[in-house]
C-alpha cells in the first residue's frame, strides 16, 4: 500500500505541473485571441492565467511566464490607456489629450508589465525571449516616462517620482544609464522633498560629469534643505575644485562666506581669482557675474529677493567686471546682456524704491530713468551679436517702453514679429 500511495502522489505532483504548464499555454492564447478580436473577456482569461503560473513553483522560475505576463499586463494598461482617452475625445488639441490619459490611466498594470518584461529578461539565459522582452520594454518606457512628464508637468512630483526612477532602470537593465531619467528623478525627487533619492541621483549625474556645475549645486542644495550642512559644505567645496570658474557655484561659495561672517574672505577670494588670471575675459564676465548675483539675489522660489544693504557697492563691482571682460573679448554676449541685465534691473528697483516711501519717492524719483540708456546701449550690442536671441530682444522692447522711445519700441516689436513668424 505504501509504495502505491507512493505512486500516486507522484502522479498528482506531475498533473499538477502539467496543469500549470496548461496555463501558460491559457495565458497566451487568451492573449492571441484577444489581439485578433479584441475581445475583453479573452483578455481577462490570459490575466487569470498567467496570475496562476505567476505563482505557481513549477512555473514561476520560467523567463517565459514572465514575458507572457508582461505583454498581457501590457495589453490590459493599454486597454484602459484608450478608455480614459476615449473620454476625453472632446479635446481638440491631441497632445493636451494625451497627457489628460496619462496622468488618469491607473499605473499598476503598466508597472507591473515593466518589471514583468525585467524579470524575464534576466531569467533568460539563452535569449530565446529576448525580441519580445525588448519590444515590450521599449513600449513601457515609453509609456512610463510619459506618465512621468504628465504628472511632473502637473507638479504631482510624488507619484512622477517612481516613473522616472522605473524608466531608468529599464536602461539599467541592459548595463547603461539613463541620464535623461536619472536627471527627472533627481529634479522630481528634490521638488517632492524626497531628499534620499534626489541625494543618490544627483551623486550618479555628478560620477558622470552630466549637468557639470549645476549638479553639484543642486546636490549641496539637497543637502542643504535637508539640514546636512556639513555636507552641504563639502559639496560646494567639491564642486568648485573641478568647475572652479562657474558662476553659481562661486555665488554660493561667497555668500556661504558672507553668512558666516567672513566677507572679507569672500571678497579676496574672488580679488585673488581675477589677479592670478587678469587677461581672462571669461573669468571676468564670471567675477562680474557673482557680484551681479549678490546684488540682486534670487529666492528658493524663484522670485528676487531682498537687496542687500551694500547693494550700490556690489553694482559697481559688477560693472567693473563686466566692462574689463567686454574690453579683453568685444564678443563676449554675455558680458553684454548681463550688464545690460543689470542696468536695466538698476532701473527697476530704483522705480520701485520711489514707488515705497515719501522720503524714497523725493529720492529716486527721476533716478530710475538714468540707467536705461546704458541697458539699451549693452543689449543693442548683445542682440548685434547674436540677432536671433528673442530674450535679449524682449529685454530690450522692456528697455525702449520705460523711456518713452516709442520709435526703438516698435522696432525692436517688430523684429520679435519677425523672428516669431519665422523670419
Amino acid at each position: 500500500m505504501k509504495r502505491i500511495l507512493a505512486v500516486l502522489i507522484s502522479i498528482a505532483l506531475g498533473t499538477s505541473a502539467f496543469a500549470q504548464k496548461n496555463e501558460l499555454t491559457n495565458a497566451y492564447l487568451g492573449l492571441v485571441h484577444y489581439q485578433k478580436e479584441k475581445d475583453v473577456e479573452e483578455l481577462a482569461r490570459a490575466k487569470v492565467a498567467i496570475d496562476k503560473a505567476a505563482l505557481n513553483a513549477s512555473t514561476m522560475q520560467d523567463a517565459k511566464t514572465w514575458s507572457y505576463k508582461g505583454q498581457i499586463y501590457l495589453a490590459l494598461y493599454q486597454k484602459e490607456f484608450s478608455t480614459t482617452l476615449a473620454l476625453h475625445k472632446d479635446i481638440a488639441n491631441i497632445d493636451k489629450r494625451n497627457s489628460i490619459a496619462y496622468s488618469e490611466t491607473p499605473d499598476l498594470f503598466l508597472i507591473e508589465a515593466t518589471n514583468s518584461f525585467l524579470k524575464s529578461k534576466q531569467m533568460d539565459a539563452y535569449k530565446v525571449y529576448l525580441d519580445n522582452n525588448n519590444r515590450g520594454l521599449g513600449d513601457c518606457y515609453s509609456f512610463v516616462q510619459n506618465v512621468g512628464v504628465s504628472r511632473y508637468n502637473q507638479k504631482q512630483f510624488a507619484t512622477a517620482l517612481p516613473m522616472f526612477e522605473l524608466a531608468s532602470a529599464v536602461f539599467a537593465g541592459d548595463g547603461k544609464l539613463d541620464t535623461l531619467n536619472i536627471s527627472n528623478s533627481a529634479s522630481c525627487a528634490y521638488s517632492a522633498k524626497s531628499y534620499v533619492s534626489a541625494i543618490g541621483n544627483y551623486k550618479k549625474l555628478a560620477d558622470i560629469g552630466y549637468g557639470k556645475a549645476n549638479t553639484w549645486l543642486m546636490l549641496a542644495r539637497v543637502f542643504s534643505e535637508s539640514g546636512d550642512s556639513v555636507n552641504y559644505f563639502s559639496t560646494i567645496e567639491a564642486g568648485l575644485k573641478k568647475y572652479p570658474t562657474d558662476a553659481d557655484l562661486l555665488t554660493e561659495d561667497v555668500n556661504i562666506k558672507m553668512k558666516s561672517g567672513k566677507a572679507l574672505q569672500a571678497i579676496e577670494q574672488l580679488t585673488t581669482l581675477v589677479e592670478q588670471r587678469p587677461n581672462d575675459a571669461q573669468l571676468n564676465a564670471v567675477v562680474g557675474n557673482v557680484y551681479d548675483r549678490m546684488a540682486n539675489p534670487i529666492g528658493a522660489d524663484g522670485k528676487p529677493g531682498p537687496k542687500p544693504a551694500n547693494y550700490e557697492a556690489l553694482l559697481e563691482k559688477a560693472i567693473l567686471y563686466y566692462t574689463k571682460a567686454i574690453e579683453l573679448n568685444p564678443q563676449n554676449f554675455e558680458a553684454h546682456y548681463n550688464i545690460g541685465a543689470l542696468y536695466y534691473n538698476q532701473s527697476v528697483s530704483y522705480y520701485e524704491m520711489s514707488q515705497s516711501t515719501l522720503s524714497n519717492a523725493a529720492k529716486y524719483k527721476t533716478l530710475w530713468e538714468k540707467p536705461l540708456p546704458n541697458a539699451a546701449k549693452f543689449l543693442e550690442a548683445a542682440s548685434l551679436l547674436m540677432p536671433k536671441d528673442l530674450n535679449t530682444l524682449n529685454a530690450l522692447k522692456a528697455c525702449y517702453s520705460q523711456m518713452g522711445d516709442n520709435d526703438n519700441y516698435l522696432r525692436i516689436k517688430n523684429e520679435i514679429k519677425k523672428l516669431q513668424a519665422g523670419g
